[in-house]
């Protein structure tokens, strides 16, 4: 009998695979260390980025969620806290907080609901300007406010004298601002282009007038000002910089003054409007200032012009929630850094457009996130400790035990949306597994989002802290557990999700709780994700 090769089968629908495809693939989310972008159109997300990130600080490889906060005291007058400010000089270190009528010392204060009384009263306005000043042996808290006489705070006690006189009729009460530039202290009057002088290293006496109405060609008022270098700290190249409420910076080099060959002007810039006398900071060598237009390097203005700013800003990655929030306020931010942590701290007045948020900026790689839950008006450091004023006259301290006053608060976190596979076919996201680094496992909720579907859930699953490990320095001797317990390990956890569209995202939420700060990190995450047809 004759052998014949088999023949394959044929259908008359078209050639067959005798493979079968892969109906669901994984789509990975790399751990957040990118901070909070929101300014992302489709086609261009960052891996990396984070859509939501609330209540976590931005740290070099991700984000670890924020700590509780207590209160500390509360001001006998009980209403807002607007600015605070620290004395330190030797081993006298001091923090202060002020209403809009007086100045309260909060370096210890009494246990609400027990109340602290002023330091200083009878004030007019509760927006200081503060700065220290050390003379023959004497270290002043320089404070202005531009209703009351200037108030100087010796490490003791707080006095306005020695007093600053004016050859014309402009009175203490009318300075609103000041700074120290080679140790002559430079002040500006309130509603005018008029700035003022000391001698240099005078804490008091004659003060004399320096005029930039003929500099400052678009009018309105000097806001602010400071000394700025090239270099990293007061050098060589130190300049005094002098800003306009309308975002004019006019900048001098020089020491003295009163002779226009040794103090010379080298150029008058445009930025965007400043929201606030105290809404800047200096970073290593350079100077941040919050405008309008977002948060702008001094450095940049010489080289670009008002447009072009924006995009080098260090907001950008939050631009449209900054412009939203200063479109609402228009003024009276402020901005304070905490060393320790390498972070920034950006407040604004309450409003109802951008509600209980304060925006967080870790100096270090330019990231971003957002408190709430805080209410937090103004931001001050005291010991490497974090505190905060707040509503009512409340005084609180930030980043410790793991719950808001004993209530529990929700961290979340929502990755950048990402297609699947090709921009338009729908995809299915059905399991998440999703990477942690803490010292004890976390409860954890995991979601998805699709095409941009920015609301995320609660959880009711509280996480508190473990009570059995201490760290050094706060940990009972022969109570704590001190092994190993600074190390993090490594959680993981998969759950299933639901979320259908053209672009995914993945999030978390953690609900903290307890007496303990939980020390929780998020990490890579990935979903599974099946794709459909192409949608219409």
């Amino acid at each position: 009998m004759a052998v014949r090769p088999g023949r394959v089968g044929q259908s008359n629908r078209g050639p067959t695979n005798a493979g079968r495809p892969q109906s669901s693939q994984p789509v990975t989310f790399p751990a957040p260390k990118n901070g909070l972008v929101t300014t992302m159109d489709m086609a261009s997300q960052q891996p990396g980025s984070a859509t939501v990130l609330r209540n976590f600080f931005p740290t070099l490889v991700g984000s670890r969620i924020r700590g509780g906060s207590i209160k500390k005291g509360l001001a006998a007058a009980g209403t807002d806290i607007i600015s605070a400010f620290k004395y330190k000089y030797g081993v006298v270190e001091k923090l202060f907080m002020a209403t809009a009528g007086a100045i309260y010392d909060m370096t210890s204060p009494a246990a609400p609901p027990t109340t602290t009384a002023a330091a200083v009263s009878g004030m007019g306005s509760g927006d200081w300007c503060a700065y220290q000043h050390t003379n023959a042996g004497t270290s002043y808290l320089v404070c202005l406010n531009g209703a009351n006489d200037r108030q100087l705070y010796n490490g003791s006690s707080w006095t306005t004298s020695p007093a600053v006189t004016f050859s014309d009729a402009t009175t203490m009460s009318q300075l609103n601002y000041g700074w120290l530039f080679k140790n002559r202290e430079f002040f500006l009057k309130n509603a005018t282009l008029d700035a003022y002088y000391l001698p240099v290293n005078a804490v008091g006496g004659a003060a004399v007038v320096f005029p930039l109405g003929g500099v400052m060609k678009k009018g309105g008022s000097l806001l602010t000002g400071f000394s700025w270098s090239l270099e990293s700290g007061d050098g060589l190249s130190d300049l005094c910089v002098f800003v306009s409420t309308e975002g004019e910076v006019a900048v001098y080099a020089g020491d003295d003054p009163s002779s226009a060959s040794t103090f010379g002007l080298k150029g008058v810039y445009q930025i965007g409007k400043p929201l606030g006398k105290n809404a800047w900071i200096r970073a290593g060598g350079d100077i941040l200032i919050a405008t309008s237009d977002g948060l702008t390097p001094i450095s940049q203005v010489f080289q670009r012009d008002r447009q072009a700013l924006s995009l080098v800003s260090v907001s950008r990655p939050i631009e449209d929630d900054w412009k939203k929030a200063a479109n609402a306020t228009g003024g009276g931010w402020t901005l304070t850094q905490w060393p320790e942590q390498n972070l920034v701290f950006v407040t604004f007045p309450e409003n109802s457009v951008v509600i209980d948020t304060t925006f967080v900026l870790n100096v270090l790689n330019g990231r971003w996130s957002t408190i709430s839950n805080w209410r937090a008006l103004c931001y001050e450091t005291l010991q490497g400790g974090l505190f905060f004023g707040s509503i009512d006259g409340y005084v609180w301290q930030g980043d410790i035990t793991g719950a808001d006053d004993g209530m529990t608060f929700g961290a979340t976190y929502l990755s950048q949306f990402s297609p699947a596979g090709q921009f338009g076919q729908r995809a299915n996201g059905t399991l998440a597994h999703m990477y942690f680094r803490a010292r004890s496992k976390p409860k954890v909720r995991l979601f998805a989002k699709a095409d941009y579907d920015k609301t995320t859930p609660t959880f009711s699953g509280v996480t508190e802290g473990d009570t059995s490990s201490s760290e050094w320095d706060v940990g009972l001797w022969d109570v704590a557990t001190w092994d190993g317990v600074s190390d993090q390990n490594r959680y993981s956890f998969r759950q299933n999700v639901r979320a259908a569209g053209d672009m995914l995202a993945v999030g978390c939420v953690i609900t903290s709780g307890g007496s303990v700060r939980l020390d929780v990190e998020v990490d890579l995450a990935t979903m599974q994700v099946s794709i459909g047809e192409a949608s219409a």
